[in-house]
């Protein structure tokens, strides 16, 4: 018989199989290559002879197909056959394989030649040094007629002598192998090391080869690639009483950083700062039709949705210090004047015009390179490729590479590149409130400094224009559908891709004059109003108005059938409800300072403003509510006084977005802040009401979605491009969809008090939202009462994909919404059945420390695999889970601002039995050098703060930290950097060993409960 089994670590797959029968075990080892000017992937293969008589073996190990540099997806899949006579082997006397394509493969007039190749190499181990094998590069030699790649029937009818000699290397696809003919003595084991890899040009290749060959050079690599794998996870260290919980997390964490970026701390001992690798889209089976790309450059980052960076970035100020603003900047730039933003992030660029700190920077050069790397520095750069170049060319330093790269980007110019991508979403900026947050959660005296004294941001610039109501809303066959609401303006374009730095930051002059740069506050406050004037005709969900739905991509249809959602209503209320608290306090801080506060917008915005304000005096939107929620569940026109808003706002919002499309004009008016808080008391007046006309009382819950068909218009005479009739809709009615757990979501994020998310859950429980079998929440009820055009979802049978699937993301989302509204019973009851970690393997069918895009819900037809996990994949999942980490582990205000002074006061939200029962010795992989072993007493949960600080908190009466039996904060031991050690009593630790905390100075924090 055969035993095979899997072993995964964070930086090595291992697969173990034992041949009783042959007397045979192997045992294949992949990691990568790290820290080396190339990327490449190692497959270590040992095979022990477990009889005890000699084995001759013949083996033959590698892949059974390359494919070479050069050929695109798109070639590979359509024309295969023709694009293989491309296809050529270089390097075999060598003992090296490079693959790569002949020429350029395109039919052009310009036929360019190809440098860039795969390789391929293979040695085995001997008592004398490690011997280089001869690939084996012709398919044909080892699978003879046998074109499926199955079975090697050439190499088992022929002995391995034949192999030697000539092989074709040429119009064909090659395959890479290495082979060895061994005797094995009993006990004796065989190992053969293969590196597949890519390099720039052929001529590299021979260095490797040898640096690889060296004598311990691969063990030394594989070690490194696990510390730093183990670096990079343990800046999520945690230490409970469940080992279960305790290596999901770090799986997560990593998961998460994967998609959504890791900081490093770039510079040396003095100011860091912050630059993030690995973002990248999530190119996983499940989104098959997504790609991404990676630099071949160290420092390297690929590109990724807006929303999923936003969201997977979200906790990041909890484990790097340095963080500070970084993300809340990047992504509120990214903001248009037209409340929407580009899809696709790229990374950063940097311009270095600062010519003292470029003079600084270029005295840590060697003299005789310095004029190639000034010159490289003199337009707008990545740290990648700064590297690169340095490595590559051997420039010499002073100081470490970091720490150049730090003093580069310190002073440099900064924005990010970003594309239109594929449409504007709705949803995108509801996840910036929660980054927000986050930096006020250890910030909390910072607030006025976030929103208003920080006068450098800036608006979005975009060739693509929203296209108004006039210009997309079309009678089809199928009756009036809202289509094309997007178009790409050539005039816009051209002036945008004529600017050589900060391309895509809105000017003033109508683009033509400098940059228009606010504060937070303005961007938001011109969010609020692009929003504010979105609510569709029944005045209850934000309207679906440039082609594409919120978070539900598999709505893909609604937009087109004048849908609208009302999770935005609930998420620009919050928004709402956080601005006008705010104000509040900027207003005293300005009175403090003997003036008063107000804001500055540009004048467009001003007049934008007086419209919705004056909109908003004059209707008294609770009193239509009865109407309202009539018309909502019996499919009537809306009440006279929603539609009149929708209409005087709409044109409001168009008017104004023509206005700015091309820039602002220049000057500025002034709103006091007095009526800033007037309009937002009655903006959120409205959006209440509309939450409460989207309550349905017949089952407690929250519509999610709905459609808004006109059923009363006109034509206007004019035609669209594809010759379909334009329409003005004068009265709409309105369908709600199905339940989807979304709605119920976001509802609990703005539900005044407890007691109201109690009877919302309770609500939820049941209803079809609920899977009674699985105890577990669907992302959606039945949909088959709706017709396919509402989207992708309709299509899926139920229980699969994203139809009445167990969805992982949203699922997380409402357990972190159920810690959030202070259920904190209610969510480790719904954990023990939700949370990955605490899943039956066997039933979720997969590794119970790795998510999956979903889990197949009880309504699908397939009994047997009910509650399976499939499509594993980096998703927002990983977020969700670190939010309800951070919340279970410290609280929602882990720091607080008490008399005008800072203070430490986790409140953490812990069960009894996360604690230790037993000491635990942990290791801790503290950088990528240097790891300890952590003594983790009995009776303790511990976790990394900060990147920075060890904090354990002690509990030898083994009680909840929260309840009405709680046990509580009784004092705190702080070590300081230097050895020092500080007791502290009470439940907070002051100012100023707070400020030190926060700075990351305190590597060891205890916390005693009592």
């Amino acid at each position: 018989g055969v035993d095979t089994k899997m072993i995964i670590s964070l930086s090595t797959l291992t697969i173990e199989e034992v041949a009783s029968s042959l007397g045979l075990k192997t045992r294949i080892q992949y990691f990568i290559l790290p820290e080396e000017p190339f990327g490449a992937l190692v497959r270590k293969v040992s095979i022990r002879n477990l009889i005890k008589t000699p084995q001759t073996l013949e083996v033959l190990d590698g892949m059974p197909i390359v494919i070479p540099s050069g050929l695109s997806n798109q070639a590979l899949k359509e024309t295969s056959q023709t694009v293989s006579a491309w296809a050529r082997v270089y390097g075999l006397a060598e003992k090296t394989a490079f693959y790569r394509t002949a020429a350029s493969i395109a039919d052009s007039t310009e036929v360019e030649t190809a440098e860039t190749g795969n390789f391929f190499f293979s040695f085995r181990s001997t008592e004398e040094g490690n011997e280089l094998l001869m690939p084996l590069v012709e398919p044909e030699l080892i699978f003879a007629e046998d074109t499926s790649l199955d079975q090697p029937l050439g190499f088992l009818r022929q002995e391995l002598s034949t192999f030697a000699g000539f092989q074709i290397t040429a119009n064909r696809f090659p395959c890479a192998m290495g082979a060895v003919q061994k005797e094995l003595a009993p006990d004796e084991e065989l190992t053969i090391c293969s590196v597949f890899g890519f390099l720039p040009q052929i001529h590299l290749l021979p260095a490797v080869r040898d640096r690889v060959l060296a004598p311990g050079y691969l063990e030394k690599r594989q070690a490194k690639a696990a510390a730093l794998h183990d670096y990079y996870a343990d800046h999520c260290l945690t230490v409970c009483n469940d080992p279960r919980f305790t290596y999901y997390t770090r799986q997560t964490y990593l998961d998460n950083f994967l998609r959504g970026g890791f900081s490093l701390n770039l510079g040396g001992t003095g100011k860091k700062t912050p630059y993030y690798v690995f973002s990248r889209k999530h190119g996983d089976l499940e989104r098959d039709y997504n790609y991404f790309k990676l630099a071949p450059t160290f420092y390297s980052h690929g590109n990724g949705n807006f929303r999923d960076v936003l969201q997977n970035r979200r906790c990041d100020n909890f484990f790097n210090a340095h963080l500070k603003v970084t993300n809340i900047k990047t992504f509120a730039c990214l903001l248009q004047p037209d409340g929407f933003n580009p899809l696709v992030i790229k990374g950063t660029t940097y311009l270095l015009t600062n010519q003292a700190a470029k003079e600084l920077a270029l005295r840590q050069v060697a003299a005789a390179d310095r004029a190639r790397l000034e010159q490289l520095l003199s337009k707008p750069f990545s740290p990648g490729a700064i590297a690169t170049l340095i490595t590559a060319e051997g420039i010499k330093l002073s100081t470490p590479l970091p720490d150049f790269l730090g003093l580069l980007i310190e002073k440099a110019h900064t924005w990010t590149e970003a594309d239109f991508g594929e449409g504007y979403w709705i949803d995108h900026w509801t996840y910036l409130l929660d980054l927000i947050q986050t930096y006020l959660a250890l910030y909390p005296e910072a607030l006025t400094q976030l929103l208003s004294t920080d006068q450098t941001y800036t608006f979005y610039d975009s060739g693509v224009k929203i296209l108004p109501r006039s210009k997309k809303y079309v009678l089809t066959g199928d009756g009036p559908r809202q289509t094309a609401a997007l178009s790409v303006d050539p005039a816009k374009t051209e002036m945008i891709e004529a600017r050589a730095d900060f391309p895509h930051a809105v000017r003033a002059e109508k683009g033509h004059g400098e940059i228009y740069r606010t504060n937070l506050l303005g961007i938001l406050f011109t969010l609020v109003l692009n929003k504010l004037s979105s609510l569709d005709p029944h005045g209850v969900g934000l309207e679906m108005e440039a082609g594409k739905p919120g978070w539900y991509d598999a709505m893909n249809g609604l937009p087109g059938l004048f849908g609208s959602a009302t999770p935005e209503t609930m998420e620009l209320l919050r928004l709402v409800r956080f601005l006008d608290q705010a104000l509040t306090q900027l207003a005293t801080g300005a009175a403090s300072a003997g003036g008063q506060f107000a804001l500055a917008v540009p004048t467009e915005i001003y007049d934008f403003y007086q419209g919705l304000a004056q909109l908003l005096t004059a209707e008294v939107p609770a009193a239509d509510l009865p109407d309202r929620q009539s018309c909502l569940r019996t499919n009537q026109p809306a009440p006279e006084a929603a539609l009149k808003y929708w209409a005087a706002a709409s044109t409001l919002r168009e008017q104004y977005r023509e206005t700015v499309f091309f820039g602002f004009a220049g000057t500025e008016q002034k709103i006091a802040g007095t009526d800033l808080h007037a309009f937002f008391r009655k903006a959120a007046v409205k959006l209440e009401t509309a939450v409460a006309a989207a309550n349905n009382r017949e089952n407690g819950l929250f519509d999610t979605y709905y459609t808004n068909l006109p059923v009363e218009y006109r034509l206007t005479g004019e035609l669209s491009p594809d010759g379909l009739p334009y329409l003005e809709a004068t009265a709409f009615s309105h369908h709600p969809l199905p339940l989807f757990l979304e709605g119920q979501v976001r509802a609990l994020k703005i539900l005044d008090n407890r007691e109201a998310a109690q009877r919302l859950h309770e609500n939820i429980a049941r209803s079809p939202l609920y899977d009674q079998t699985l105890e577990m929440y669907r992302v959606n009820a039945d949909l088959s009462s709706e017709p396919f055009t509402i989207g992708r979802a309709r299509a899926f049978s139920p229980g699969w994909l994203e139809n009445g699937s167990i969805w992982l993301h949203m699922e997380y989302k409402y357990l972190l919404a159920l810690l959030q509204s202070g259920l904190i019973d209610e969510f480790y009851g719904a954990a023990q059945s939700t949370l990955i970690p605490y899943l039956n393997p066997e039933v979720y069918g997969r590794s119970i420390l790795e998510n999956s895009s979903f889990i197949l819900s009880s309504v699908n037809q397939d009994q047997d695999n009910h509650g399976r996990g499939y499509i594993a994949r980096l998703s927002g999942s990983t977020a969700e889970f670190l939010s309800i980490w951070a919340f279970l582990s410290f609280g929602a205000q882990p720091f607080r601002w008490e008399e005008t002074k800072l203070c430490f006061a986790p409140q953490p939200f812990l069960r009894s039995d996360f604690f230790t029962v037993e000491p635990q010795e942990v290791k801790f992989q503290f950088s990528p050098t240097h790891s300890e072993t952590l003594n983790i007493p009995a009776n303790t949960y511990a976790y990394r703060f900060l990147g920075a600080s060890l904090v354990v908190y002690h509990n030898p009466k083994r009680g909840d930290t929260f309840g009405p039996c709680r046990v509580n904060i009784q004092g705190f031991r702080l070590r300081t950097a230097e050895g020092k050690v500080i007791e502290l009593e009470g439940s907070i630790v002051p100012s100023p060993l707070a400020e030190e905390i926060r700075a990351g100075m305190i590597p060891r924090i205890d916390v005693f409960f009592a």
